[in-house]
């Protein structure tokens, strides 16, 4: 016989899995974006040394065919680059805390069917209040043969996040004094890889999670 009936914890994890799903394709988009940018460094170029000239606007600059091609290539390479590192940033954003919120909705005894998360003026996705600046170091692991690697995300997220979570404006007018500046350009980078790590690892602990909490559904 033929199941129609979709349990809430199926949608759940399939809205945790898109998540993912989304992004990977950005990770993915950016770090070939970079490689792209990175065939059109200035310092690595070899310049061609030619100019040309155009009767019908004389100036004394003459034209450098070569260097415009490579100034306008590379700044549009910049551009799209920069635009794909925004994408990764607030997908591997939404992978990791929508993966939390999951299982902070779970263990809390709650049946959601999809991840919920609201999104910013600017088209950002929004931490939600109650994992914000970082989701909290969930207790009832211990018997999970991945919990060590949980409690490490956990902890690199906490090291990159409070500062990560501050700048990228949540309601937050300032950054805390808290936060010493020197480190603020090497954290922010290490943000995304970090979120979607953490992400990885909180959609398996889900799945951990769900084991004892859709038992009753079986069939």
């Amino acid at each position: 016989m033929t199941r129609t009936t979709i349990w809430w914890f199926e949608t759940l994890t399939d809205s945790v899995s898109a998540l993912g799903a989304a992004a990977r394709e950005a990770r993915t988009a950016h770090r070939a974006a970079q490689a792209a940018g990175a065939q059109y460094k200035f310092d690595r170029l070899r310049h061609v040394d030619g100019a040309i000239a155009d009767p019908c606007q004389p100036s004394a600059v003459p034209d450098r065919p070569h260097d415009r091609a490579l100034l306008s290539i590379a700044v549009s390479h910049l551009a799209h680059e920069c635009r794909m590192a925004e994408l990764y940033d607030d997908a591997a954003a939404a992978y990791a805390f929508g993966a939390a919120w999951a299982i902070l909705r779970v263990l809390d005894g709650q049946q959601p069917r999809l991840v919920e998360l609201s999104r910013q003026a600017d088209g950002r996705t929004a931490i939600p209040d109650e994992l914000f600046p970082v989701p909290p170091a969930f207790k009832g692991f211990d018997t999970w043969d991945g919990h060590k690697q949980f409690e490490q995300a956990h902890e690199e997220l906490e090291r990159v996040g409070d500062l990560w979570a501050y700048v990228r404006g949540l309601n937050q007018p300032d950054i805390p004094d808290t936060f010493d500046l020197l480190d603020v350009n090497e954290k922010l980078a290490a943000a995304p890889d970090t979120a979607f790590t953490y992400g990885q690892i909180a959609e398996s602990a889900l799945t951990f999670t769900l084991l004892d909490h859709r038992h009753p559904y079986r069939r």
